[in-house]
């Protein structure tokens, strides 16, 4: 094999390598230490969740904070029960609080692409995709 050729079939294998990297299938990751919303939503009344090392989960259901204990084994993630500050906001931020934090008690599984995180139920269906709001 000529230098050439032994360059191309190099370059191509770096490429296939670094196109396969890039664009790797969701799996399951430790969420210890992450941070996760909604894309787009942003200010107060932004919804997220932060998984703590220790095993608490917490954050803003859009009115108010909400703590909990989340459990993980591979894909599998269990979050609750959970505890949430009583402050009132408008029936509609309310109403989307009391879905989100009733999302979160239904999740059973969890994958990511290192960006974005799909929460699960029992039988797989989608519950939400959030973005990471601490990466790098």
């Amino acid at each position: 094999m000529g230098l050439c050729a032994y360059l191309r079939a190099a370059l191509t294998v770096l490429l296939a390598s670094q196109f396969m990297v890039g664009n790797a299938a969701a799996g399951p990751i430790d969420l210890a230490g992450s941070e996760w919303g909604f894309a787009g939503e942003a200010g107060r009344t932004a919804r997220f969740v932060q998984f703590r090392a220790d095993g608490v989960v917490g954050g803003s259901s859009g009115c108010n904070r909400f703590t909990g204990n989340y459990q993980q084994k591979e894909d599998e993630l269990t979050m609750g029960p959970l505890a949430s500050t009583r402050m009132a906001c408008p029936p509609e931020v309310m109403e989307r609080e009391r879905q989100f934090l009733t999302m979160l008690g239904n999740v059973r599984y969890a994958e990511t692409d290192d960006l974005k995180l799909t929460l699960k139920d029992g039988n797989g269906e989608v519950l939400a995709e959030l973005v990471r709001r601490d990466g790098d």
